[in-house]
């Protein structure tokens, strides 16, 4: 039997804590200003676990556009190798929601609540301007699907979001737009990693080899689960 075809390994990982985060209110593109002070030192201790070479070495580099992940990508990349660059990809973007940028996620509640059921409505946005649960899980695919083609055979690291990395485990997991909603707590600055495979008796094929992966803030006042 022939051994899968590895078309690409990708390591997704969150941004640290961001400002909007503290600050409380739906981060977009308009509002996002990159990380905390806190997030700061979680992204630099995830660049000390890859300079200490407790990973296999990397060999393209993305970033979702917005400023929390592209920070967190920025302090890593040292860590990754020589010669390596940031490629932003715009589709990686989190979930977009629309007119709610900026606006408290109390306020968020209060005005779209009723609208805001995940659960309901896969293919309707969940807020004005914003995306749909369907189309955003068609967009994180869809440029997942051009980075493996652009790079095959590459061992990837991408700076994203909790939606993003929960949108490829659904994807991994072959879980319908209609399927009822699966929390994944992503921790910040953790590492989940997927493989792409191909084979003909199979075809293409996803392969969770790690999700969640924060070893690196484990013990530490960076840990956002506090003492374990």
């Amino acid at each position: 039997m022939n051994e899968p075809e590895l078309l690409a390994r990708f390591l997704l990982v969150r941004h640290g804590e961001s400002q909007v985060m503290v600050d409380g209110v739906v981060g977009g593109m308009k509002t996002c200003t990159g990380l905390s002070d806190l997030g700061r030192r979680q992204a630099a201790a995830l660049h000390d676990r890859f300079a200490a070479g407790a990973e296999a070495p990397i060999d393209v580099v993305f970033a979702s556009p917005m400023p929390r992940a592209r920070e967190t990508t920025d302090i890593v990349l040292p860590a990754l190798g020589d010669g390596l660059e940031v490629q932003t990809h715009p589709e990686l973007e989190e979930f977009r929601l629309g007119e709610a940028d900026g606006l408290t996620w109390e306020a968020v509640r209060e005005e779209y609540g009723p609208t805001f059921a995940r659960t309901s409505h896969p293919h309707r946005p969940l807020i004005p301007g914003g995306d749909s649960r369907a189309g955003f899980r068609h967009r994180i695919a869809t440029a997942l699907s051009e980075i493996t083609e652009d790079n095959r055979g590459a061992t990837i690291f991408v700076g994203c979001h909790g939606g993003v990395v929960n949108a490829a485990m659904s994807q991994a997991f072959e879980l319908s737009v209609g399927h009822p909603v699966v929390d994944l707590p992503t921790i910040v600055t953790s590492i989940t990693e997927l493989e792409h495979r191909f084979d003909s008796s199979h075809g293409h094929r996803w392969l969770l080899r790690r999700y969640n992966d924060s070893v690196h803030l484990h013990g530490s006042d960076l840990d956002p689960r506090g003492e374990q």
